[in-house]
This record gives structure tokens, sequence and C-alpha cells, in this order.
């Protein structure tokens, strides 16, 4: 009887150290796994501040591009634009009935 007491009690403890063991390893690997998804998300967060930056430096480059004393000047030494003179206006009246 005694051997068959101590067979149960050693089984339920192997039971109860193997769950333990099962806890434990599921517990670290969450954690690990939290740890993980956190320098993920870091990294993630580092390339967005990255391309908000390169998204204000075009934004800028645009507004710089698009200066309407930029474009006069290209237009006047590129193409040669010039202002016409007063008597290359053609004058057009409407005459109303």
């Amino acid at each position: 009887m005694k051997s068959r007491n101590k067979q149960s009690v050693s089984g339920i403890f192997i039971l109860v150290t193997f769950m333990v063991f099962i806890l434990l390893f599921t517990y670290s690997s969450l954690n690990l796994k939290s740890i993980d998804y956190g320098y993920k998300m870091q990294k993630l967060i580092q390339h967005q501040k990255t391309l908000m930056e390169e998204i204000d430096k075009l934004r800028a480059n645009k507004a710089k591009l698009l200066n309407l004393d930029r474009i006069e000047k290209v237009v006047m030494n590129k193409l040669g634009y010039r202002y016409p003179k007063s008597e290359q206006f053609i004058k057009i009246f409407e005459v109303s009935k």
C-alpha cells in the first residue's frame, strides 16, 4: 500500500512539475515576444520620423521651386520671355447694342 501511495505522490509531483515547466516556458516565450515587438516598434517609429523629415524637406523644396520670383527669372533667362510693350497690346472694345 505504501509503494502505491508513493507512486501516486511521485506521479502527481511529476505532473505538477511538468505543468510548472510548461507555464514558465510559455511565460518566458511571451515575454521575449513582447520585447521583440518593442524593438520592432521602436525601429518603425524611427523610420516614421525619418520619413516625416524627408516629407518636410520635399515640401520646402516644392515651395522654393514654386516661388513666383524664381519662376519669373527662369522664364526670362532660359526661355527669353519679355514683358510686352504698350504698342504690342491689342485693344478690343465691345460695342453694346
